[in-house]
């Protein structure tokens, strides 16, 4: 009788390691994500624009190109679920980093043609966290092949497929809308980028946590 060969089964820090990411299920309740969103759009007012249009290697190795959007500085529910014990502990077994420690989070507002370009995250940024709070928010763009890239690299990147790269060895992620999970991903290791933005509004809550 024929069987199915077993399905090899990485141990977490090793799938983590080799994909750089991973949906992480069960950790937004209904009423915490309705919360989180509803206390979004009620601080529209308070976002801080972020516009810059230079290409640049950061001291901490991070990476930046040109990006237009904004940043909401984070409300009681939003800084309540970013230093959250059970989000912490899962994410610590999905990863398997266990020193993972939590250092905040904030909304990022897209507006109609607003994008970011191919960056890494701050160095604080060993896993990112990121859910949709809009529905239809497109998926960012993502560079597995790339993970550990030196800035000297994704500026030769830069230069010859520009700072939204597509074809062989670029690919996108998506984000969570209300299901429950929460995306993690490798910020600071792995370049993202998103296009620029084709619906009115896009709002995605992030959450960063580094590795002692």
């Amino acid at each position: 009788m024929d069987t199915e060969a077993p399905v090899k089964r990485l141990p977490a820090r090793a799938a983590w390691e080799e994909t750089g990411t991973a949906l992480v299920p069960g950790v937004l309740e209904p009423d915490r994500f309705k919360a989180l969103a509803e206390e979004a759009h009620g601080r529209l007012e308070l976002v801080e624009p972020h516009i810059h249009e230079h290409t640049a290697a950061h001291r901490d190795g991070s990476f930046a190109s040109p990006v237009h959007c904004g940043f909401i500085p984070p409300g009681p529910v939003l800084e309540a679920l970013a230093y959250d014990k059970v989000l912490l502990m899962a994410l610590r077994r999905t990863t398997g980093i266990p020193r993972l420690i939590p250092r905040g989070g904030a909304v990022v507002l897209y507006r109609e043609g607003d994008f970011q370009g191919l960056h890494t995250d701050s160095v604080k940024s060993t896993v990112t966290v990121a859910v949709a709070l809009t529905e239809h928010l497109p998926p960012m763009g993502w560079a597995p092949d790339l993970l550990g890239a030196f800035p000297d690299r994704l500026g030769e990147v830069v230069i010859e497929h520009g700072v939204f790269p597509a074809g062989e060895g670029f690919t996108t992620l998506t984000h969570p809308y209300g299901d429950g999970s929460v995306r993690a991903f490798a910020g600071y290791h792995v370049p993202h980028w998103r296009r620029p933005l084709t619906v009115p509004m896009g709002l995605l809550a992030t959450m960063s946590f580094m590795d002692l």
